[in-house]
């Protein structure tokens, strides 16, 4: 990316003088290593970037992108920059934020943790996972990135293409997993992260369980692209001894509570920016599903259901439009969600699905990846609604314009269908897919990697198609093109990225690697 220049706060000048606790020398290959305290710093800030409290990067790559392209949150705002979004012919000027901004806050305190720790040790295996966890999302974003060429401000390198980058990623979960793993196995109490590691509090298991997590999402997402990589590496993860996320306990919450941070997306949706979007709203409301309540605030609207939600991509939409529709029930203080146990659960499924040794079978992951949504939200009745066999996924009714009307693609009920046949099997993948969506709201990212790379879960197409680039409505948005800052300023390694995509060309209707081409 372009060129950045680190900036490290004054007091970490300070802290250099203080010195290391004993344990970290024991675990890190050089005693005299600048001080504990330093990487704990740091490392909380790498916790901020993985989930967005700030509100500014929320509204743009919780809100603008990947709520929309995921079908999860519909932007209302009036300003045309945050519409260019959504209505698929995204400005360059936000453009760019969806990749810089991740870049800029957190490479450099990644660097600096490097440097502190000289690679090696607890803090820094940590800090790769973070960084995995960061960069899968701009892969998914963009494609080709600068991964294995990036150094401590230099950034204008040249780019990885998509399969050396995603294994590279592996790379560097499978070195965390063995640190940390060997970590525990010598001392199993071991923790220095309490009060800084505002996801597990330094539980050190945890994060072998959601490294392993990560390493299983990155396996089903290439698994089009490289099968027998995908499986084998999916296939680790699961039977690696501390597993992967396969209880709420392990769920990857931001917790902000006691921190001057605030849920990014709560301040987007106190301006009134932000509804739920009907394409999810849509399949609950078909669903009957009681976990409306834990998302959504209820509608003032007129209508059959107590939940609307709004089309996204309508040209021209402002705040005052659809006012009295559900919006995103979330507080100033509410933990934002990073990676949860259900999400884990779908994947096992999909791999089961896929005949990966996966511990169980497609239909009963499927089945608790159900369960741990909804008591991660603590609705009851989980058992009962994966039984049903009547209710389908609701077309989309919009009583403030009949013209924002939209039917519905799937047809399909909870239930799982226990038949063998190659058609059965399709049904049930989307099936997975469709209730992984609904049990990561409000994340989007997720399910538009999804809906690209398998073609469901059926996310509604934008209702304005205003692209220059050659995105449809059937495909939708398929990736955020380069930067013409990253032109500007990295030209000759851009320009070279480009040739590694599947068509050669940097557009917003290019399939990425992993992705189903037709």
């Amino acid at each position: 990316m372009k060129k950045i220049t680190p900036i490290i706060c004054s007091v970490l000048l300070v802290l250099l003088m203080c010195n290391c606790t004993g344990k970290f020398e024991e675990f890190n290959s050089n005693q005299y290593q600048p001080p504990v305290l330093n990487s704990r710093l740091l490392f909380a800030q790498l916790i901020t970037c993985m989930s967005s409290t700030e509100e500014n990067p929320s509204q743009r790559n919780i809100t603008f992108w990947a709520g929309p392209f995921g079908g999860m949150l519909t932007p209302t705002s009036s300003w045309s920059r945050s519409q260019h979004f959504y209505t698929y012919n995204v400005d360059d000027n936000w453009n760019k934020w969806s990749v810089d901004w991740y870049f800029k806050n957190f490479y450099p305190n990644y660097f600096s943790i490097e440097r502190f720790t000289e690679g090696s040790g607890h803090y820094y295996a940590l800090a790769k996972i973070m960084r995995v966890h960061i960069m899968q999302i701009i892969a998914s974003m963009q494609g080709p990135l600068p991964y294995t060429q990036v150094q401590s401000g230099q950034y204008s390198v040249r780019y990885d293409n998509e399969e050396t980058a995603w294994k590279a990623m592996m790379d560097d979960l499978d070195y965390s997993i063995d640190v940390l793993t060997s970590l525990m196995n010598t001392d199993s109490s071991f923790n220095e992260l309490t009060t800084e590691d505002r996801i597990y509090q330094g539980d050190y298991k945890k994060w072998i369980k959601f490294a392993n997590s990560l390493k299983l999402r990155i396996a089903i997402r290439i698994s089009n692209a490289v099968p027998e990589y995908a499986k084998e590496k999916a296939e680790e993860a699961v039977a690696h001894p501390y597993g992967v996320m396969d209880s709420n306990e392990y769920d990857a919450y931001d917790n902000i509570t006691t921190t001057n941070y605030k849920n990014g997306l709560a301040s987007v949706n106190s301006w009134g920016e932000v509804r739920a979007n009907a394409c999810i709203v849509s399949f609950m409301n078909g669903y009957q599903d009681p976990r409306r309540e834990a998302y959504f605030t209820k509608s003032s609207a007129s209508g059959d259901y107590d939940y609307i939600g709004v089309r996204s991509g309508i040209q021209g939409i402002t705040t005052d439009m659809f006012s009295t529709y559900s919006t995103v029930k979330v507080e100033t203080k509410t933990p934002m969600l990073i990676f949860n146990a259900a999400e884990v659960a779908f994947l096992k499924a999909e791999g089961a699905l896929k005949g990966w040794t996966m511990g169980g079978t497609a239909e009963e992951f499927y089945k608790e990846g159900i369960r741990l949504s909804f008591s991660e939200h603590g609705i009851s009745g989980a058992d009962t609604y994966i039984a049903n066999k009547t209710n389908v996924p609701a077309d989309y009714v919009c009583p403030a314009n009949s013209a924002y009307n939209y039917s519905n693609s799937c047809k399909l009920s909870v239930a799982w269908n226990t038949d063998s046949s190659e058609k059965a099997k399709e049904e049930n993948l989307e099936r997975i897919l469709t209730q992984k969506m609904i049990a990561n709201f409000p994340i989007g990212n997720e399910t538009w990697a999804d809906f690209r790379r398998t073609g469901y879960p059926g996310v509604f197409p934008a209702y304005n198609n205003l692209s220059t680039q050659g995105v449809t409505k059937e495909r939708q948005q398929r990736r955020l093109r380069f930067s013409e800052d990253e032109y500007a300023s990295n030209g000759t390694n851009v320009t070279e990225a480009c040739s590694f995509l599947s068509n050669g060309q940097d557009t917003d209707a290019t399939d990425l690697w992993w992705a189903k081409k037709t």
